[in-house]
């Protein structure tokens, strides 16, 4: 009796990155606000990012810049206004203009029925803009305590890391910054997730970051990623979350492609069709790049 042939088509291995929406679905919707979280949940996004800073009153506020003027109708600083009595009352300037919405707003958007029960897994990461951690903890314990597994603490400097290590003992953490060398230095082994640019991880040393956090089972996000071409690429880093404003482009070319190659056949054309860093114009740009990033790194939180 002989053994029987296997005809199976050999396996290939692909790594497929969760779908991070960057402030909501930004590419259609006003970013940090509720609509635009609503609609990257309902085009079935992996995760969400958002930023938060803090007004003159302490309340936790979505907004990326220091200040009010280039995505609302109002002005100042942030930090200059109350939220009660004048940010409560302005809207995004992008269309539909929305309200701008407090963190508070975005987790109870998170604790609906029909999310936290309906889309287990979904996390968000919230890029923290200002020195709110306290304000941050109280806002967890107090009213979210069923929201711990799920929010991400993104942090940008040692600073924060050790406030946040002391007051956030048992949630994941998150750096996220422009330099590998400030990842591999000071937090790789103080945080749960590495998320950097795009062009932080297109040469060399940013391949072995990866390899690097993989080894010390951490996760590494990339951002901010709106070409299909560049999703491909992610994919082939083996990178754990592609963070970008188009919910619906990354679904396709994240998950989508990638999932639908069968033989090892098509997933050799898919190898060989990864032509984002195939220029050598293209690759001494990011070269550039990271350079300048490294110093504005430096310059700005000291690492």
């Amino acid at each position: 009796m002989t053994d029987s042939i296997n005809t199976q088509e050999p396996k290939f291995e692909i790594h497929i990155p969760d779908v991070i929406a960057h402030r909501g679905f930004s590419a259609e919707n006003p970013e940090n606000t509720l609509i635009s979280y609503e609609n990257a949940v309902k085009a079935g996004t992996s995760a969400l990012e958002g930023d938060i800073r803090l007004s003159k009153d302490n309340e936790i506020v979505m907004m990326h810049d220091l200040t009010l003027n280039r995505t609302s109708t109002g002005l100042g600083p942030v930090r200059n206004q109350n939220w009660h009595g004048y940010i409560d009352g302005i809207t995004t300037k992008a269309e539909p203009a929305q309200p701008i919405p407090r963190f508070n707003d975005v987790l109870d958007f998170l604790i609906r029925p029909e999310i936290s029960e309906g889309r287990k897994g979904l996390y968000m990461i919230v890029d923290i803009k200002a020195n709110v951690l306290k304000q941050l903890l109280d806002t967890y314990t107090e009213t979210y305590p069923q929201l711990f597994d799920q929010l991400i603490i993104g942090i940008w400097n040692v600073e924060y890391l050790n406030k946040a290590k002391e007051l956030f003992s048992k949630f994941k953490l998150c750096f996220i910054g422009l330099s590998v060398s400030a990842a591999r230095t000071h937090f790789i082994d103080s945080v749960d997730f590495l998320s950097l640019p795009f062009a932080a991880l297109a040469g060399h040393d940013g391949q072995l970051i990866i390899k690097e956090a993989h080894a010390k089972q951490k996760r590494v996000l990339t951002w901010t990623i709106n070409d299909p071409l560049q999703m491909k690429t992610c994919v082939l880093w083996h990178v754990d979350g592609v963070i970008g404003d188009n919910v619906t482009v990354m679904l396709k070319n994240v998950h989508h492609v990638p999932k639908s190659l069968a033989t090892k056949e098509e997933y050799q054309e898919f190898v060989n069709t990864d032509t984002y860093l195939a220029s050598k114009r293209r690759r001494a740009y990011y070269y550039i790049v990271t350079k300048v990033m490294q110093l504005a790194s430096w310059k700005v939180v000291g690492v």
